[in-house]
């Protein structure tokens, strides 16, 4: 390595990056570099310089790497200087070509610039008069000298063919890369439908679970706000209607659902019949989770209200809605082995199913303890106590509006910047 050092060479290159980081990484060895960015700018510096080595890329502008190498081997002056030559070319009959013109060795590119410094310390390390015909050829390779008792043909040959085989298995492990490339491709297109088939069915973080680990751990939740819907009189109507119809009618509804179940931060569930289920506060605590719903709660409201009025004219079904919400702790998870679910279980499940079979047509039936969350914000009407399947009397509250000072509506229906701000900061307190 020390025989290289110090030495002058000059850079053919036309394609500035490469020359520059090849420039700079023999310059590091304590060689002086010139740089020429096309053959013939090359070739004035190799006659003034009179390099150690010439390193020349093979396409150029103004005069190619072929053309370079010829003209320096057929001037005495300059026919000693080896000439190592880099391409992108890869096929026998270029080096071959390249071998015409006098050049030394040859690089392919892409390479390391470590890979072009051995190449150069190997050349340069290479005594030219011990090259003699019908002499054993002396190689010095890997620290140790070896003599080769072979022709220059049998060499040449030998050499030509280790290139073959090695341009050969390139285009083959090329094709194997192709190939690996277009099914890994496949591979990440169906997992993006799967997950965001998931997507469709849970929610975002049961999905991700479910899809890394095959299942989803139940949890507890101290505090869940609970709602349920229900037509009034629709499975009567739906016994009369086609089938298309009743189908068209309620993906109406709850297209428009799901689209505010999203807005308010909420969860959708399920959906049985012409019921629907969903809850705030899962799969994650949230310290807003009764005023998201709330809102939900009226989004639901007027929004079967507006539909009537469209439907209403065409001579439409029309169905008007009861909305129940209680608070509580439950459980939450996935349950089934083929068709999955994420459900809740408990009795906050069941009181707010009972909440909404105790509302009446048009409005929104609260629990007690719903009241307590959301009653700083909303106005609550009390009901008193009614009796409720298996539960006795219930203390129970019609949600109405937003308050008067939290309302950007007469209606009560859109929160101002006061509620906004307020409602901000109970989000923050989840994170």
């Amino acid at each position: 390595m020390t025989a290289a050092a110090g030495r002058t060479i000059v850079i053919a290159e036309d394609s500035r990056v490469p020359a520059m980081i090849l420039r700079k990484a023999l310059e590091s060895r304590g060689h002086t570099v010139h740089w020429g960015a096309n053959g013939t700018l090359a070739l004035a510096l190799v006659r003034e310089h009179r390099p150690a080595i010439l390193i020349s890329d093979v396409e150029m502008p103004e005069m190619d790497g072929h053309t370079l190498c010829r003209t320096v081997k057929a001037d005495p002056a300059t026919q000693h200087i080896p000439v190592l030559m880099l391409t992108s070319l890869a096929s026998t009959a270029d080096i071959l070509a390249g071998l015409r013109e006098g050049a030394d060795a040859y690089v392919t590119k892409p390479y390391e610039p470590d890979h072009i410094l051995e190449r150069i310390e190997h050349l340069l390390a290479q005594d030219p008069a011990a090259d003699r015909p019908g002499e054993p050829l002396p190689l010095d390779y890997g620290g140790e000298t070896m003599l080769l008792d072979v022709t220059r043909r049998q060499l040449l040959n030998l050499l030509l063919s280790t290139y073959e085989n090695i341009l050969q298995q390139n285009t083959q492990l090329a094709a194997m890369h192709r190939e690996l490339s277009a099914t890994s491709q496949q591979l990440e297109d169906s997992l993006r439908r799967t997950r965001e088939l998931l997507y469709r069915v849970f929610p975002r973080q049961i999905a991700d679970e479910l899809a890394a680990h095959g299942r989803s751990e139940p949890r507890h939740f101290d505090s869940v706000t609970v709602l349920f819907t229900d037509f009034v009189g629709f499975t009567k109507t739906a016994e009369s209607m086609p089938p298309r119809e009743l189908i068209d009618g309620l993906e109406g509804y709850f297209g428009t659902f799901d689209r505010l179940v999203a807005e308010c931060r909420a969860e959708k569930l399920k959906t049985i019949g012409d019921a629907y289920m969903a809850a705030g506060g899962v799969p994650e605590p949230s310290a807003s989770h009764a005023v998201d719903v709330a809102l939900l709660a009226l989004g639901f409201r007027e929004a079967v209200a507006e539909i009537g009025r469209e439907r209403l004219p065409a001579g439409l079904a029309c169905f008007p809605i009861r909305i129940g919400l209680h608070t509580g702790p439950l459980v939450a998870g996935v349950i089934g082995a083929q068709r999955f679910l994420y459900d809740l279980w408990g009795d906050t499940v069941n009181t707010a199913s009972r909440m909404e079979s105790a509302g009446e047509p048009g409005r929104i039936n609260v629990s007690e303890a719903t009241r307590r969350l959301v009653e700083p914000w909303f106005v609550c009407t009390p009901r008193g106590r009614l009796e409720v399947k298996g539960k006795g009397a219930v203390e129970m509250y019609f949600l109405d509006r937003l308050r008067p000072e939290f309302s950007d509506d007469e209606a009560g229906l859109v929160g101002n910047a006061a509620f906004a701000a307020e409602l901000a900061t109970l989000r923050a307190g989840s994170a």
